[in-house]
């Protein structure tokens, strides 16, 4: 018996204590895969002391517990995998469609603001256009009010021309009113004459014309 640094008693066992021949169908990279895979070391394997072997015991009893809930931690394994693959496709789906869903309401969107800018263009085209009728209903009142005084200013003109025109007529009319009242003066006065003449004989004062002289006059204008 030895005692270990800690004061522990370990038993081991040599290979000439242990009366185990050594092993000569070993392959060093065999030998070297089984310990690292499964934590067997087959070249001290004759070596190892009770306590090492108990150790493999240990495991042995630990690996049949996992091999007996093997299935069912595979189940659940296999439920946690499904599960986390479709939650992560369906956190993907979900941001496709709302990529998809994202441009269409930006469509939609872009759509009522170009539907609204070109309802707002299409008010301002009604405005100037509304605008631009008033102006031409105000330049055509204005001309037609204009056309409508010339005319009025025109028959004025024309008006007063005509009684212009009338009251030259008129003032012509006198001095042949005039004339024709002297001249009727006058035949007057010849006709007094002549029957002053006839009447009262030589001794009239119509006698110094003759009646014939007379009437020559008054033909003369004399």
């Amino acid at each position: 018996m030895e005692f270990g640094k800690k004061g522990g008693a370990i038993v081991k066992y040599s290979g000439k204590q242990s009366g185990i021949h050594k092993v000569q169908a070993l392959d060093s990279t065999l030998v070297g895969l089984t310990k690292n895979y499964f934590g067997i070391d087959l070249e001290r394997l004759p070596e190892m002391s009770d306590q090492e072997l108990a150790e493999f015991a240990d495991r042995a009893q630990a690996m049949e517990r996992l091999i007996e809930v093997l299935p069912i931690l595979e189940k659940h394994f296999k439920t946690l995998i499904q599960g986390q693959v479709a939650y992560e496709q369906f956190v993907a789906n979900v941001q496709r469609d709302a990529l998809a869903a994202a441009k269409n309401i930006d469509n939609q969107i872009l759509s009522v603001f170009l539907a609204g800018k070109g309802y707002q263009d299409h008010l301002k085209l009604m405005s100037d256009k509304a605008r631009h009728g008033v102006l031409k209903l105000q330049s055509e009142s204005r001309s037609e009010l204009a056309l409508e005084r010339m005319d009025f200013q025109t028959a004025l003109q024309l008006v007063q021309r005509r009684h212009q025109a009338k009251a030259l007529r008129i003032q012509e009319k006198i001095p042949l009113m005039e004339r024709r009242e002297s001249l009727s003066e006058q035949v007057r006065q010849e006709r007094e004459a002549r029957k002053d003449l006839l009447t009262n004989g030589t001794r009239s004062g119509s006698s110094k014309k003759g009646f014939w002289q007379g009437i020559g006059d008054w033909f003369s204008g004399k």
